[in-house]
């Protein structure tokens, strides 16, 4: 794994060196396996954010910059963290040995105002991986982010008020203390992984002259991606195989190396996971309308085929004399060609009442066939609509993109749900708040993230004089140019037309059109669903995407 026991005590002695005496000022618990502690610390004097996630893929810590979406409530355990840590000092942080296993002291309050020392425990192992707080003391565990049952594990149960135990020690040498005339083989050092331990198999002096290296301060983090820039591995010394095959992107600090890396794999950027399994969802929903379309049509084409039941109909109450109750079919010839027809019976009624079902079958398909096409234009309004989502959902960059996404989804009825109450609340006190960006020709735009922020700026936000931008017969953002009143140059609408491309299904393609017009020609259906508008009046420009945001 990328975050080996060699890279975790880089990082565990560069937290004790920065956090001795630092002041834990809040913790947030963003995801159920990631906790957040926000520290002051005076050696710096600088204010940190210190992650701690315990996920299988992505297990570690350090410092981050990254910013992450709170839930509504907090989790049980954030809350007890909060009860135990927060306004406490951190004491110290070690590693025991070259174990990835962080542990933290530390120095709290209790209820009743006296001094108690506490050890927060990171254990990064994969799968297994946990994050306990125990009393330093007695050695007991007061809770932890993932409790172990007997029923897990028989070797140790991590529940609060059982005695903590360390997990099994591996047999081999600890690289922090290691003599090299005392190892003969890389596969002899604990806490190296497999692509350093590739790197140093064949040279080991140079591995201990890395680790020297790492002692005194020299750290050369960086990711190492593939041609693709796709991150494969993160180091803090240099890598000179990976370099030969991989593109070497250095960071200034470990913590800004492992935000990029874990941030940007799509097995730990939980953004990722999250609109993954989001489109899903929403794809789920899409085939069954798909279906219901399908059925819909095969309903429709049957109707078509409804005026075989008049003819019939009108045949027999014309030729009532050549049929009586009992018979099961008739023969009669048809006086629109000549030809003969042959009309099955019920036997149990009379001609005129078989006469009579089939008049009413006739005007039953007549009427289900206008209801089939009301139904049939509304489910593909709905299959547009989904499908206008599901690329939103592409473009989204933060959870609280999609969880807007979500909330619309709810209110339209196509998903189950209910939105938390603070987030009501404040949805009601709150306007949309729609990216804002400044062109380089200084004019500003508004983007809307969702559909209803598309119908706020296109109808809420803009002006009958400002412009209105969006890929053409491409899902995209709306985007309004605002003009104030004034006409908008060559330029203008390029740098614009750029920007909508960006935030549209075409955002990685070149030569994309894009239709612009004055927002007074913009108008929205009565009834239509979020996002979708008519216009008149537009022209069309073909620009290559870029983002608003790149100086």
């Amino acid at each position: 794994m990328a975050y080996d026991g060699f890279l975790a005590g880089t990082i565990a002695r560069q937290l004790d060196k920065e956090l001795q005496g630092a002041k834990i000022e809040r913790v947030q618990q963003p995801e159920a396996d990631t906790i957040l502690l926000q520290i002051y610390a005076p050696a710096t004097g600088a204010r940190r954010r210190l992650l701690f996630c315990t996920s299988p893929q992505g297990a570690r810590v350090h410092y981050t910059k990254l910013n992450y979406e709170n839930p509504a409530e907090a989790p049980n355990f954030c809350m007890l963290l909060r009860k135990h840590l927060q306004g406490g000092r951190i004491l110290s942080v070690s590693q025991p040995a070259t174990e990835r296993i962080l542990k933290f002291h530390l120095e709290t309050i209790n209820e009743m105002g006296y001094s108690v020392n506490k050890m927060l425990i990171c254990e990064i192992m994969g799968k297994h991986s946990n994050l306990i707080l125990t009393d330093e003391a007695s050695g007991k565990i007061i809770d932890a982010i993932k409790r172990i049952s007997i029923d897990v594990n028989r070797y140790r149960q991590i529940l609060p008020g059982m005695q903590y135990v360390s997990p099994p020690p591996q047999d081999k040498t600890d690289l922090w203390t290691a003599r090299r005339e005392d190892v003969t083989d890389i596969r002899e050092i604990q806490g190296l992984s497999a692509s350093a331990a590739d790197e140093f198999e064949e040279n080991l002096p140079l591995l201990f002259q890395t680790r020297d290296d790492v002692l005194a301060g020299k750290l050369f983090p960086a990711v190492y991606c593939d041609p693709n820039g796709y991150p494969r591995d993160v180091h803090i010394f240099p890598m000179k195989k990976l370099a030969e095959v991989c593109e070497v992107k250095p960071f200034d600090e470990p913590g800004d190396a492992l935000d990029f890396f874990y941030g940007n794999r799509k097995e730990t950027n939980r953004v990722m996971q999250r609109s993954e399994s989001f489109a899903k969802s929403v794809a789920s929903i899409e085939d069954k309308l798909l279906l219901k379309k399908q059925r819909l049509l095969e309903d429709v084409r049957k109707a078509e085929n409804a005026d075989i039941y008049r003819l019939k109909g009108e045949l027999l109450n014309a030729n009532l004399h050549l049929a009586k109750t009992g018979d099961k079919a008739v023969t009669v010839i048809s006086y629109y060609d000549g030809q003969p027809v042959t009309i099955e019976l019920d036997e149990r009624f009379s001609p005129a009442r078989n006469a009579q079902n089939f008049f009413k079958k006739y005007a039953k398909a007549k009427t289900g066939k206008k209801e089939k096409l009301i139904q049939l234009e509304e489910c593909e309004k709905d299959i547009e609509y989904l499908s206008t989502v599901r690329d939103q959902i592409s473009l989204a960059s933060t959870y609280e993109e999609m969880e807007l996404i979500r909330e619309e989804l709810i209110r339209e009825g196509y998903l189950r749900g209910r939105v938390a109450k603070d987030r009501k609340k404040a949805a009601a006190k709150a306007k949309p708040r729609p990216r804002r960006f400044t062109l380089p020709c200084g004019r500003e735009i508004a983007v809307g993230r969702n559909n209803s922020e598309n119908d706020y700026i296109t109808f809420k936000v803009g002006g009958k004089t400002d412009y209105w931008l969006h890929t053409k017969d491409i899902h995209g953002s709306h985007v309004v140019l605002f003009m104030n009143g004034e006409q908008p140059g060559e330029d203008e609408i390029y740098q614009a037309a750029a920007a909508a491309a960006w935030f549209s299904k075409g955002k990685d393609s070149q030569n994309v059109p894009v239709d612009y017009v004055p927002l007074r020609y913009v108008k929205k259906p009565a009834g239509a669903k979020p996002g979708m508008v008519i216009f008149t009046n537009n022209r069309t420009v073909w620009v290559d995407p870029k983002d608003p945001d790149e100086k």
